[in-house]
């Protein structure tokens, strides 16, 4: 009956999105960019109170409107070794309580203005912001000065948060693309605070104390830049300044010391395993460059002309020539410290070596041959047009000269990055791919079906191989396990039941589910629902040990129509597919032992559940027709409430290649499921009914 996997969930994402939004064609273009017009870029003049506060004031009168934007040099990387998070806990929690108003008072203290707020931290800061009409721009200090001097910290919105943001990470653990960016980030900084992931371990160890002491310690005016962008005055900015922040009191912040990333000496790949994965997602890079480096400009040429767009050298090769991907794209960072280059694409499993062949060829080709002048010239257009489009309202002139000041960068670099990006030539972008592209240390990091793809990359680069989580594994662990488990099935009854499903607080419909017993040999399973979507899955197991003998699965939403079915002779499932990528044959070997993954609560139910046992089988997914191991845990017993009543039930945790379940289950014998979520997908079943 866990009919909800990874393939279904991608489907039915993009058809509500799409009930919502436009879908924007892959081949839609940018507008042509416009060559170099006069520009006057905005003026911005600077100050700074007693206490250590520096102000940037930015004279924009061209609307009625301002933003207030206050960043702190209190980002990730001062994170405590352990604590992962914290840093952005407490950026997240500042408008969540002072000490004389509530989250609610807070929040409709912006909004009664027609004005709105947001907080948000990176690698090297935290920033908080208040945009409204500048007639109301008091309201944007006197907002301000009130959380980042009077926060509160209120112990249950650090658990709301800590629940919001271990819902994001279960979403990232399930998301091969987000896995491929945290393991290209762990390769290529090694022991660098940029390194460094936040964990569900992590994120439960910080605690109330924490949060108070980062903020006590880092959230002081001497540590912090405000910006005003707007329908403002200097002289009325400075006033209100002093007013609303001159009492603030400075104090010692924590500071980094970054250490040096580790060096590279040669090109090779690092290949995560995840199981039946029908793409492979290429992360190919090395750092890059530090924030003051004078090649700036003509880095920027030569990654428009590499991959910054749907113009670039690399979209052109692996999607508009060759077909293999949606996309493929490159870029270099600008943090605080040094900075990387990337080359990414998502790529179908069989050409994962030759789209990988063809992406180093490309990074190659832009250091050893030089570029067009067409394409010289092309880049240069589009950056020099482009640029008054960043700078056209008070958040992206805030944004803009935010970067700039907080890199130390100076004036010079915005109103002079035009002039300089005209100026650079041929030889230039050679020079400097030369000096910052080295295709013979790419750090290759491949997230995919090590099975499919293993053998096939071997001869492009030496290969290291991880599970999906990073711990290395052997070529041997590749192959599911097999398994004699002997199931007590004489505990599976006859009953039918019927679940809510919810999707993010979305009524999906109800889903009604049948087990019965089919003489003595057979156990049928069925499921259907009916509403936003309509879904069926029948499977025919074996009455002694939940062997498949026969599956089928059916769903439409909107225009998406999605199918299986299999048939099975002990030894192997045979079976045909159709889903967004078209129709497709499956031949599956499977080991002993083998269950059907739509089985997996049934199998559950007949477990002898225990706080602490685990439990692992190895599973066909119906709906990839991937093989691949599950390793059900129980995490815990708890009391729950939902339509049906109240139930004590087992938290078990089923994790698959797609991400990790958790399934309440009856502690009474059968274990009936009575509650799952799929937080990464915000996806939640609950028991309305049992009979």
């Amino acid at each position: 009956m866990k009919i909800f996997r990874a393939v279904v969930l991608g489907v039915l994402t993009a058809v509500l999105a799409a009930s919502f939004t436009g879908v924007a064609s892959a081949k839609e273009q940018p507008p042509a960019a416009e060559k170099m017009k006069s520009l006057s870029f905005p003026k911005w003049k600077e100050f700074k109170i007693k206490n250590g506060l520096e102000v940037v004031v930015v004279e924009h009168h061209e609307q009625p409107v301002v933003t207030v934007y206050l960043v702190f040099r209190a980002g990730d990387t001062l994170d405590p070794k352990g604590k992962s998070s914290l840093a952005s806990f407490v950026g997240a929690l500042l408008n969540k309580g002072t000490k004389g108003k509530t989250s609610d008072d807070l929040a409709k203290w912006v909004e009664s203005v027609g004005g709105s707020f947001s907080a948000g931290s990176s690698g090297d800061f935290t920033s908080v912001t208040v945009s409204l009409l500048s007639e109301h721009v008091n309201v944007a200090y006197e907002f301000l000065a009130d959380v980042v001097m009077n926060a509160t910290f209120p112990e249950d919105e650090l658990e709301e948060e800590r629940k919001r943001v271990k819902t994001a990470l279960e979403f990232q653990l399930s998301d091969p693309a987000s896995m491929a960016d945290r393991h290209f980030m762990q390769v290529v900084y090694g022991h660098h605070p940029y390194a460094v992931q936040p964990t569900v371990e992590t994120v439960e160890a910080v605690g109330r104390g924490d949060v108070v002491a980062f903020y006590q310690k880092n959230y002081v005016p001497n540590n912090a830049i405000l910006f005003v962008v707007g329908d403002v005055r200097q002289g009325d900015v400075k006033t209100a300044v002093q007013k609303h922040f001159g009492t603030w009191k400075a104090g010692e912040p924590d500071r980094v010391v970054f250490p040096e990333p580790p060096a590279r000496t040669a090109k090779n790949i690092s290949l995560y395993h995840r199981a039946g994965s029908v793409q492979t997602n290429l992360y190919v890079g090395h750092l890059g460059l530090r924030p003051k480096d004078e090649d700036w400009p003509a880095v920027a040429v030569a990654n428009r002309v590499l991959g910054a767009g749907a113009t670039g050298r690399l979209f052109l090769n692996l999607r508009e020539k060759r077909g293999w991907t949606y996309g493929a794209y490159s870029s270099f960072t600008k943090p605080v410290d040094v900075g990387f280059f990337r080359a990414t694409a998502s790529v179908r499993t069989e050409v994962t070596d030759s789209a990988l062949t063809q992406m180093l060829y490309e990074l190659e080709r832009i250091v050893n041959e030089p570029v067009t002048a067409e394409e010289l010239e092309d880049a240069k257009s589009y950056l020099v047009g482009n640029f008054p489009t960043t700078i056209e309202t008070p958040n992206q002139i805030a944004t803009q000269i935010g970067q700039v000041k907080l890199l130390g960068l100076g004036k010079e670099y915005l109103e002079g990055y035009r002039k300089e990006v005209a100026k650079v030539t041929v030889q230039d972008v050679q020079r400097a791919m030369k000096e910052y592209m080295r295709p013979d240390q790419m750090a290759m990091i491949l997230v995919g079906d090590a099975t499919q793809v293993l053998e096939k990359v071997e001869p492009i680069a030496s290969v290291a191989l991880y599970d999906i989580e990073g711990k290395p594994i052997s070529r041997d662990e590749l192959a599911v396990q097999a398994s004699d488990y002997d199931f007590d099935t004489s505990l599976i009854q006859d009953h039918e039941a019927t679940y809510a499903v919810k999707m993010s607080e979305m009524n999906l419909g109800d889903m009604n589910v049948s087990v019965k017993r089919q003489g003595k040999d057979r156990i049928a399973t069925a499921s259907k629902m009916t509403g936003m979507i309509s879904m069926e899955e029948s499977i025919d197991l074996g009455a002694d040990n939940f062997e498949p003998k026969g599956y089928m699965f059916k769903m439409v939403a909107g225009p998406q129509m999605m199918s299986a079915e299999y048939t099975f002779d002990g030894q192997s499932a045979k079976g045909k597919l159709q889903g967004p990528d078209g129709p497709k044959d499956v031949d599956v070997q499977m080991v002993g032992g083998t269950l059907i993954a739509g089985s997996l609560d049934l199998v559950i139910s007949t477990l002898p559940l225990e706080v602490g046992k685990t439990f692992q089988f190895p599973v066909l997914d119906g709906q990839s027709g991937a093989l691949e191991s599950a390793r059900i845990e129980v995490l815990g017993q708890e009391d729950l409430m939902v339509p049906a009543g109240s139930y004590s039930a087992y938290k078990v945790k089923v994790k698959l290649t797609e991400g990790d379940s958790i399934h309440y289950c009856r502690v009474e014998a059968p274990h009936i499921l009575i509650k799952q979520e799929m937080p990464a997908q915000g996806l939640s079943i609950e028991l309305k009914a049992l009979k």
